[in-house]
């Protein structure tokens, strides 16, 4: 029987050993970003979000009751899901009050049915908000904004995403409670930049 010495320097080589073998047979694997990729066969409308991909950081400008506005800091992360057919991005923040915030929100274009199914899941209120499907919503895209509209006609929502270029965009969201006949606009605007 070994001695405690020789007990921990076997174990250690064998912790060793353990963790250079993967490492060497991932070698001819073919590496992704931590972002994933896009499938070859994926649809081309979700080219309209894959700005989203990558990290990104912002301070949020919040509207609050009686006209004043927060300001909180904001992460984005945006990644490829579902073999790269799905676009899945976070929203990391802290509300206006202190809590902390995540929202998260799924992206698919439905070939089939030629419409985008969006979902977003609040996981902060516990909460999921289907935003665009073949019933409801909308994605528009005008020059270099993709504008999504979803809810139901007493709260609506309008959501801008304006690419500025390949490492900055804004959002912007408006919201009605009137069907969308006129429109609180500036709810939450936040101008980001690309961290990786």
């Amino acid at each position: 029987m070994p001695n405690p010495k020789q007990a921990a320097l076997i174990a250690g080589l064998l912790v060793i050993t353990c963790q250079v073998r993967p490492v060497a047979a991932q070698a001819n694997v073919k590496q992704i970003t931590p972002y994933g990729e896009t499938n070859p066969n994926s649809p081309n409308e979700l080219k309209v979000f894959s700005f989203l991909i990558g990290k990104w950081q912002g301070t949020a400008r919040v509207k609050l009751d009686g006209g004043k506005f927060a300001e909180v800091p904001v992460s984005w992360i945006g990644r490829y899901i579902l073999d790269g057919t799905a676009i899945e991005d976070e929203f990391h923040s802290t509300a206006p009050g202190g809590s902390p915030y995540l929202g998260i929100s799924l992206r698919q274009y439905d070939t089939k049915r030629k419409t985008w199914i969006i979902e977003y899941l609040n996981v902060s209120n516990s909460f999921l908000r289907r935003q665009v499907n073949g019933d409801s919503g909308s994605v528009a895209v005008d020059g270099p904004t993709v504008t999504v509209i979803s809810g139901a006609p007493d709260s609506m929502s309008r959501e801008h995403y304006r690419v500025v270029d390949h490492d900055n965009f804004v959002y912007r969201m408006d919201a009605s409670k009137d069907g969308g006949s006129s429109w609180n606009e500036g709810q939450i605007e936040i101008p980001l930049h690309r961290t990786e």
